[in-house]
């Protein structure tokens, strides 16, 4: 009979537990739904500081038991999985305590931490403890990136790499460092881990060139693009908005066959064939034969190879030195923005 691996959350919010309510999500859309999901799991216990948000969870999970404190969860219970839901401002406290419970799994929201040095204190806690830990890059775990980056074999050598974020939160204020309300690292942490990911995660990006800067009334940075060239890449180009007036992600990866175009809700393939417009052409046209996945399942997927990891069949496929990889990155772009 297959082991069953106890589970434990610590926080209860967002992307702890309410957006598994979303409607308009693809569900499971938080930790708990995606843990309650998997037969292989049992989520025992669930912490959270607000006590209100801690009713709610427990109301929707009764046979866990709850903790305002995760120092108490830890002194009951010993699970499994340990999974740190909290914001960035506390990752490194809960994270280093939930290490130091010595589960056999951390699962940690991103990003790693506030900065590269906190990341490097939980890196090395997790050593010295000998507890793996894994972030939740979510996009390394869903369908429609996989079948992107497997794609990319049939568009030839890679041209560029354009990927964009736009949102209307401040991208970078001094003042919201300490707290993580930046979304130069909040939310620019999934589309620097996504470039990662497509380029075979290399060890680093090096030093990229900022243009495009826009600063609002108050001083804080609202518009950037970052550009690096790589050996497997000769144009990386990253831009983030936070003055536009709706959400979008996108990934578009050009080679000198095809393209690869990737977004919130769509992916698009295309390959080099005889022009339908001009003769003795060759033009990009949509391959209709690419089956491409009805779900993405990025959430599930995430926990089932946390399943596959504690059953020695898989490796971690969001391991925490891919993430402190992008932390190094998004602080490169940081100093790059005053300098």
């Amino acid at each position: 009979m297959a082991t069953t691996y106890t589970a434990a959350l610590v926080g209860c919010g967002r992307i702890g537990y309410s957006l598994g309510l979303d409607a308009k999500r693809e569900q499971p859309a938080s930790h708990t739904m995606a843990l309650l999901g998997n037969p292989r799991i049992r989520l025992i216990a669930g912490c959270d500081t607000d006590i209100g948000r801690l009713s709610v969870w427990h109301k929707a999970v009764p046979d866990a038991k709850s903790y305002q404190r995760s120092v108490d969860m830890y002194r009951e219970k010993h699970p499994d999985i340990i999974t740190v839901a909290v914001p960035e401002e506390f990752h490194k406290e809960e994270a280093l305590a939930a290490i130091a419970a010595r589960p056999r799994l951390v699962i940690l929201e991103k990003p790693v931490a506030l900065n590269t040095r906190e990341a490097q204190e939980i890196k090395n806690a997790s050593v010295e403890c000998g507890v793996p830990v894994m972030i939740n890059h979510e996009r390394r775990f869903a369908e429609d990136y996989k079948k992107a980056r497997e794609y990319m074999r049939e568009i030839g050598s890679l041209q560029s790499i354009y990927a964009s974020l736009s949102s209307s939160l401040c991208l970078y204020d001094r003042r919201g460092e300490s707290t993580g309300a930046c979304s130069l690292f909040h939310d620019g942490t999934h589309l620097i881990d996504a470039v990662m990911f497509f380029l075979g995660d290399p060890a680093s990006l090096g030093k990229p060139v900022i243009t495009g800067l826009y600063k609002d009334e108050k001083g804080s940075i609202r518009q950037l693009s970052a550009h690096w060239s790589t050996d497997r890449c000769p144009d990386v180009t990253v831009t983030m908005s936070g003055r536009s007036r709706y959400f979008a992600f996108e990934i578009q990866i050009n080679g000198t066959e095809g393209r690869v175009c990737i977004g919130n809700s769509y992916l698009k393939v295309y390959r080099r064939k005889d022009s339908p417009l001009y003769t003795g052409f060759f033009s990009l046209v949509r391959d209709n034969d690419a089956v491409l996945p009805q779900k993405t399942l990025y959430f599930s997927n995430m926990v089932q190879n946390a399943v596959d990891f504690l059953d020695g069949r898989g490796s971690l496929k969001s391991p925490i030195d891919a993430g402190i990889k992008d932390l190094l990155i998004l602080e490169d772009i940081k100093t790059g923005l005053y300098s």
